[in-house]
């Protein structure tokens, strides 16, 4: 399955990267000119043509972007339909990952990505609530020991009929220590 990359945002992204990323990036573009040349093409070879050469060399380049603290928001909800388990992965980790984005990531099927989805501070509450329902008890035992979720959550999982992932939400409820733990039991 070949990911489209949007040249706007593409284009965007590349004016906007700090020096180290723009400089990988038209090393790439010019290797792959360079290559087209020698095959005989013609030199004016579009840009498309240049990034959609192949999964492997789409995926490196989407590997470096979502390694970028600054990418766009837009350009990691673009880069969420990869088929690569550590973009998807490093998206679901970045700070610039949209809810929208995260409710997609959620429903990955690599166990790894629902758990970088789960200690994501832009999650969704209602993908958190999602979340405790998850099959893998790894997912949920990230999502227990993430400072980030509400209460409710960590009550969910106090209940959890996996001792570890129980445990592990007692903890945070007392590392938390809100002072809600009445309020929500009742």
């Amino acid at each position: 399955m070949e990911m489209l990359i949007y040249f706007k945002s593409l284009g965007r992204y590349f004016c906007e990267s700090p020096a180290h990323v723009r400089e990988e990036l038209v090393s790439e573009l010019r290797d792959r000119l360079h290559k087209s040349k020698e095959k005989g093409t013609a030199c004016s070879v579009q840009l498309a043509d240049v990034i959609e050469d192949s999964d492997e060399k789409i995926n490196k380049l989407a590997r470096l972007i979502v390694r970028d603290p600054d990418a766009p928001s837009a350009l990691l909800n673009r880069l969420a339909g990869s088929a690569d388990k550590e973009v998807l992965e490093r998206i679901a980790e970045h700070p610039r990952a949209s809810g929208f984005t995260l409710a997609e990531l959620a429903r990955s099927s690599h166990f790894e990505v629902r758990m970088a989805v789960a200690e994501n501070a832009n999650t969704p509450t209602n993908i958190l609530h999602e979340l405790v329902e998850d099959e893998h008890c790894d997912v949920r035992y990230r999502l227990a020991e993430s400072p980030h979720v509400c209460v409710s959550v960590l009550l969910r999982l106090e209940e959890d009929e996996n001792p570890f992932v129980s445990m592990r939400a007692a903890m945070t409820l007392e590392r938390l220590d809100f002072g809600y733990r009445s309020f929500y039991a009742a």
